[in-house]
């Protein structure tokens, strides 16, 4: 059935996709914009504005590099370009949803296992498992993704639950130019790895739409790791008038995985079938008292494991902000959310009784405010603070404080200090024998000072040296009597960041990033440091990427237990166009076949070599 949609969806596209005449009309210069190194984010302060502007440690991945990763998976293109951000994998698709398993996200040694500790944002609205609080990390593909942006540390004031060590929102793709672009991506590689997506787009007047289709197989580098996953979105746009615009976008996977097992304790049977979806729908104004924002959201899930687990999970919620500009040089932003969280889950392995988990739903809802104020020409002072409901603790207050300056026309500093905080999870506090009642939120103040140098206009340098306070980390503990989520004592993490940007010709980019990083006992899945480096060359109708990553000081468990090798990957990109609408490309990942892990017991795959071809209507 699953193929039958994808089919049907692929050629109800075609069909309607317009002729090709449209589509020299449709290209957007957008598709291949540099930034030129300020870029203009949304998701630290939920304002429009300049990276340079900003207090806090923000990543922005635009459509060029989008374009020009190697994987399809969103998780992989953060973790080859973003500074403190790790994400562990286990095999050449797929992550699973276990806790342990792979698609561990950290930013700076926040995230968890699994990840409760990063919040993901598809166009702004939080995107967890209601019942496990967590990601999904094989959801995201990066098809129909414009940008992706990523907060390093605390959003909590902004976003609440789940964003103390960080945010990656997934903003969605959008026409802006008239006409009609549709768009066929095929490939195949090593392992029996296939994968087949469509692209159309269309703008006329006021309504602009765009929609993929894709589907991804592989037989994996280990027996049982097979990996069959169909993805979907949908956006689509209305401006009103000039004021007023209507926005909608969903998505759906459907994702059937195995997992091998560790090495050490290899299994056959370990099956994964997953279906999840979201929507929202979003109503902005723009007038004379400033610009006002009205989401509705929903995140649906549906599981079912090997092990008799069946579950159900939403996550439904509404957003509201308005920003306003009250006296010259201020921006202040005032919101509310309100979300409800949760599910139902049963046992079905002993056929008699079943074990139901019963239902459990969450409601969570604050107030935030959140201003900033330039004084003198070259100071920009910045203050928020929500105020978190939940129907356990009561009121939680999460303040953030920030200040940047203009030293000089090229050279900004920031100072930062913020609160983040994550409510236990729904598994955490009622389902399952390790679950307690009494947890505690987690919480931890997150101190930074940062640096951006321009180095005229074909370089620029950025450095951020910070600190992280926290506690009552939630572990959990063996027997005796038996396994249980406890709150954990108090945590100290410290260190420092740097990237760097070189455009010498406007064929050639340069990036690189070092991350080094002091975190104590808490070395879960986090390497003490990371170097990235990417390099693309284009010459006429070929175009050249390089990306390399360097992990070293890796463990599989807490206080340097199960020590994994330093390793280096090499990946390489080459896409050439033979006519304007037909393209090719090779992709070699891990190109020096280098035997490395990045979950203990479970090596990743040797050198992968994949074909691709774009055929654009």
């Amino acid at each position: 059935m699953r193929r039958v949609i994808f089919w049907g969806f692929l050629v109800t596209v075609l069909i309607s996709s317009g002729t090709p005449l449209f589509a020299k009309a449709a290209k957007s210069k957008a598709d291949s914009v540099k930034y030129r190194f300020n870029p203009v984010v949304v998701t630290a302060t939920k304002v429009a504005g300049a990276q340079k502007d900003l207090a806090a440690s923000v990543s922005v991945i635009d459509a060029k590099a989008i374009q020009s990763a190697v994987s399809n998976s969103v998780l992989e293109l953060v973790e080859d370009r973003v500074p403190g951000v790790f994400i562990t994998e286990r095999a050449v698709m797929g992550y699973g949803v276990a806790a342990g398993a792979a698609g561990g996200i950290s930013i700076r040694g926040i995230g968890g296992s699994p990840t409760t500790g990063v919040l993901v944002l598809r166009d702004g609205r939080p995107d967890i498992m209601g019942m496990m609080g967590h990601p999904i990390p094989d959801a995201y593909s990066l098809d129909g993704v414009e940008r992706i942006e990523v907060v390093r540390g605390p959003a909590s004031f902004l976003y609440g639950t789940n964003a103390m060590g960080g945010v990656i929102n997934i903003v969605s793709k959008k026409m802006t130019k008239d006409g009609f672009h549709t768009k066929l991506s095929g490939g195949i590689g090593t392992f029996d790895s296939k994968r087949l997506a469509m692209y159309h787009g269309g703008k006329f007047g006021r309504f602009e739409y765009y929609l993929t289709a894709s589907t991804k197989q592989t037989a994996g580098h280990r027996e049982f790791s097979n990996y069959d996953g169909d993805f979907y979105t949908a956006h689509f746009g209305y401006a009103v008038n000039d004021s007023t615009r209507i926005s909608f976008n969903a998505n759906l996977a459907n994702l059937y995985l195995l997992d091998p097992g560790p090495v050490t304790a290899p299994v056959v049977d370990h099956w994964y079938d997953l279906r999840r979806s979201g929507a929202d729908l979003t109503l902005t104004h723009s007038g004379r008292l400033g610009e006002s924002y009205f989401r509705l959201h929903g995140n649906f899930g549906r599981h079912k494991i090997y092990d008799g687990w069946r579950s159900n999970d939403r996550t439904v919620g509404f957003m509201f902000y308005h920003n306003i500009k009250p006296w010259n040089g201020n921006i202040t932003t005032v919101g509310f959310d309100i979300k409800r969280y949760g599910g139902d889950a049963e046992d079905t392995i002993h056929k008699i009784p079943v074990i139901n988990y019963g239902r459990e739903f969450i409601t969570e809802y604050a107030p935030y405010i959140h201003t900033q104020q330039l004084f003198l020409t070259r100071f920009i002072a910045s203050a928020g603070i929500r105020v978190e409901h939940h129907p356990l603790y009561g009121s939680e207050a999460v303040p953030k404080f920030g200040l940047v300056t203009h030293v000089a026309k090229t050279t900004s500093v920031r100072l930062s200090a913020a609160r983040g905080f994550r409510s236990p999870a729904i598994r955490e506090l009622y389902v399952f024998p390790p679950k307690n009642e009494k947890l505690l939120p987690e919480q931890m103040w997150n101190y930074e000072i940062g640096l951006s140098q321009d180095i005229g206009r074909t370089a620029k340098f950025e450095a951020s040296l910070f600190r992280a306070d926290g506690d009552n980390m939630i572990r959990l503990m063996p027997p005796p009597p038996r396994p249980m989520f406890v709150n954990s004592g108090v945590f100290r993490h410290t260190g420092y960041e740097l990237t760097f940007q070189y455009s010498p010709f406007n064929n050639i980019d340069f990036s690189s990033s070092w991350t080094k990083l002091d975190l104590g006992n808490e070395t879960l899945n986090t390497p003490g440091k990371k170097l990235t480096a990417f390099l693309s060359y284009q010459l006429g109708k070929a175009s050249l990427g390089i990306n390399l990553v360097h992990i070293r000081d890796l463990y599989g468990a807490d206080f340097r237990k199960n020590k994994m090798a330093n390793y280096t990957l090499v990946n390489l990109t080459l896409d050439m166009y033979v006519i304007k609408s037909l393209g090719f490309r090779i992709a070699v990942k891990n190109a020096l076949d280098k035997n490395y892990q990045t979950l203990y017991n479970y090596p990743m795959p040797g050198r992968m070599v994949v074909f691709d071809m774009n055929y654009s209507l």
